[in-house]
């Protein structure tokens, strides 16, 4: 699977000569670098910190504010999913792209919960992640694509009171529309989003690294 996203432009866009300032995490020094020279080479970019753990991850998102992280799945403290919880939550978020060698359907899902902007498999081409890294500078949207079937299977997992959230994420409703359809507060729709996200991990799909991915490619 090359890339689970498509997008939607949206009416804004932002000034072409403004720099992108982009963090990226990864468990792999080089991945890091692959993707810092990839960047660095296109106009408007920046790379402007990377790091290897969720800590440092955050630590570096508080400091730099990027406008947007690039963000692997698999971290040796906390996975990235987890981060990106984290990151979406922040009074200033950036926008969060998963670049993960785990790019299937339930992952996306999990993304989508997580409240990540666009899901890519590392088995892409690098011009792909440049191009969606530029979509999303300009503010434009970005739809992470999950099959009903998938959709159906795991909401069939949650608890009912679930299900509604997960239905309204796919659809692509904004979280404070969500939360006033449902009457619950920002709050306890991060609270629930939360929990979902640790139940829509749970599957061994996502949560152990097979053999054939302890060594990442280039990009």
């Amino acid at each position: 699977m090359s890339t689970i996203t498509h997008t939607h432009p949206q009416a804004a866009s932002a000034d072409p000569a403004e720099v992108t300032t982009v963090l990226v995490v990864d468990d792999h020094q080089a991945v890091r670098l692959g993707i810092q020279m990839l960047l660095d080479d296109e106009p408007g970019i920046e790379v402007v910190a990377s790091a290897g753990t969720y800590d440092a991850g955050f630590e570096e998102a508080a400091r730099f504010l990027p406008d947007i992280a690039v963000v692997d799945y698999h971290l040796p403290d906390r996975d990235g999913l987890a981060l990106t919880r984290r990151l979406v939550t922040m009074p200033t978020p950036p926008r969060v792209l998963v670049f993960s060698a785990y790019a299937d359907e339930r992952l996306a899902l999990a993304a989508l919960v997580a409240g990540a902007d666009a899901v890519l498999g590392k088995n892409t081409l690098g011009i792909e992640l440049c191009h969606l890294i530029e979509i999303l500078a300009r503010g434009d949207r970005c739809r992470i694509e999950v099959s009903t079937r998938v959709l159906a299977a795991v909401g069939e997992e949650l608890e009912p009171e679930d299900r509604p959230i997960l239905g309204m994420l796919a659809a692509g409703t904004d979280p404070g529309e969500i939360a006033t359809v449902l009457g619950l507060t920002d709050d306890e729709l991060s609270t629930r989003r939360s929990a979902m996200l640790r139940h829509v991990k749970g599957t061994p799909r996502i949560t152990q690294r097979p053999a054939s991915t302890q060594s990442k490619g280039d990009l």
